[in-house]
């Protein structure tokens, strides 16, 4: 049986690293149909941090099944299907298609050693010349280094490493390929040749074999197998197609398209790309490069670890007034928030918060570096620390975006996604400290929307990714930088920098 390519809807699936969400989308972009389903993740011990991959499958099949049903869709209605995923993260499989172990997630802070040991074989310098990438346990080379130094057998008896949305496509049509902007976030990439890189097989003694084939996001990778439509909900013979990593699907999924184009999606952290159409490399390794999932093109990423969770920070332990009126209100705790630090002035009256509360990430890579207020006076009050929290995370941005320019990147707007972005006064202090206009778009999923992007490419709805995206990305109207506030955030962001180069080398344990 094979779906009508005359079907118009496309199913995307977003394999988070806490959850599932399935979105059903019409070509024009519009949302039909949306699912979410949490899954657990396990800490053997305090910094390793795994899941079970068959969990993603059956979590995937619970909400894909259950948007057919909402959105009053038959499964023969699917003209595509394709997947986003949690980057980096890394699973073994036999030749039978089953785990061998539980899966190491990006968070996982274990291979420490083994990042050593590829510094050692393998200089930095020439690792990111090749992979675009840093030498970090973030990343899933050193993940399957530990597996063949701690488990040996079991790295034997490993047919293919997978990551996240490698597995699911696998689930779906019996294919072990990866996209290349996941296969990009492993350290083992050429991303400028596009393929596995020799030098680092080599160098780490990975073989080939053990990997998946990369192949283009939308490219169509195969069919739903009759197994796998029985499981999921959709249509024996739906095609899947090739995905790609959540932040360049976000990025996809708002638009960037195009050179001068940037996103910042701020969550928990603020991880910001900027579309190239060559790999730009940063001579100091400030910013990391990628492969896009558009076309052959790359972004410059940029990865802010505590932005969206220093604001969580202050509701948590000093908010307690904020939240109880919240509750009086039966409004979020966070516009509550937002209301009181849009009564301070830009600037917050001199007050300077330094958002490192899990360390520094790019530019700086800075673990040692802690989160700071400074400026503080006695007229100063919990409102002035919360305005102070949202133009610190915006300096921050501004910082990376500095950089961006620097290797000749010109960006003309940021667009934006993420918590964050629901908030006026914190995208406004964002367009005013940055200088840009502030664009937010329609749909809050943009990694689920990047994703139905491809998948309606990848089938033939549209002629390329770009105009597929220049049909379902809506935008909303645009936020202008304020003239009146820019001399008063260039001193202010002025001081941020300094303050950060005095506290640098300061190791606060």
């Amino acid at each position: 049986m094979t779906t009508s390519a005359m079907t118009d809807l496309v199913v995307a699936i977003d394999v988070g690293t806490s959850g599932v969400r399935a979105m059903l989308f019409d070509t024009t972009g519009k949302v039909l149909a949306s699912a979410y389903e949490e899954f657990d993740s396990l800490f053997p011990s305090p910094s390793w941090v795994e899941q079970e991959a068959p969990t993603w499958w059956t979590t995937t099949c619970k909400v894909t099944t259950r948007i057919l049903k909402e959105g009053d869709h038959e499964p023969a209605d699917i003209a595509a299907v394709s997947v986003t995923n949690q980057r980096e993260t890394i699973v073994p499989i036999d030749d039978a298609g089953r785990p061998l172990r539980r899966a190491i997630v990006w968070q996982d802070r274990r291979t420490v050693p083994q990042c050593e040991r590829i510094a050692n074989m393998v200089s930095p310098e020439e690792v990111y010349q090749i992979t675009g990438l840093t030498i970090d346990p973030y990343f899933s080379a050193p993940k399957i280094l530990w597996i063949e130094e701690n488990e040996p057998d079991l790295f034997r008896r490993t047919h293919k490493f997978l990551l996240v949305h490698d597995f699911i496509v696998f689930k779906m049509t019996g294919r072990t390929i990866t996209d290349y902007s996941n296969a990009s976030r492993t350290m083992l990439f050429d991303i400028s040749a596009g393929k596995w890189s020799d030098t680092m097989l080599a160098a780490l003694g990975i073989p080939d074999e053990k990997l998946p084939d990369p192949i283009r996001p939308g490219t169509l990778v195969g069919e739903l197998t009759e197994e796998a439509a029985r499981h999921c909900g959709l249509a024996e013979g739906t095609p899947v197609v090739a995905g790609g990593g959540d932040q360049q699907c976000a990025a996809l999924g708002v638009g960037v398209v195009r050179e001068g184009m940037i996103k910042a999606t701020t969550g928990t952290g603020t991880f910001m790309l900027a579309h190239s159409d060559l790999p730009r490399l940063d001579p100091e390794r400030r910013l990391l490069c990628s492969r896009h999932v558009v076309g052959d093109a790359f972004v410059v990423e940029a990865s802010m670890f505590t932005t969206g969770s220093a604001l969580r920070w202050f509701r948590d332990n000093l908010g307690s007034e904020e939240c109880a009126r919240a509750i009086e209100m039966g409004a979020d705790p966070y516009d509550v928030m937002a209301e009181e630090a849009a009564k301070i002035p830009a600037g917050s009256e001199g007050v300077i918060h330094i958002p490192h509360l899990v360390g520094a990430g790019a530019p700086y890579w800075n673990p040692h570096a802690r989160g700071v207020f400074a400026g503080l006076a006695l007229g100063h009050t919990r409102a002035h620390l919360i305005r102070a929290i949202l133009e610190g995370v915006a300096f921050e941005i501004r910082t990376n975006l500095e950089v961006v320019r620097s290797l000749g990147l010109e960006v003309s707007e940021m667009r934006v996604t993420g918590g964050a972005a629901k908030s006026d006064i914190w995208m406004q202090i964002q367009a005013d400290v940055l200088g840009v206009p502030v664009i937010r778009t329609e749909v809050g999923e943009a990694t689920a929307l990047g994703a139905a992007i491809l998948a309606a490419t990848g089938v033939g709805l549209f002629r390329s990714t770009t105009d597929a995206a220049e049909q379902m990305v809506r935008t909303r109207s645009r936020l202008e930088p304020q003239v009146e506030n820019a001399e008063v955030y260039d001193a202010s962001f002025e001081r941020y920098r300094r303050l950060y180069q005095g506290i640098a080398d300061i190791r606060w344990e």
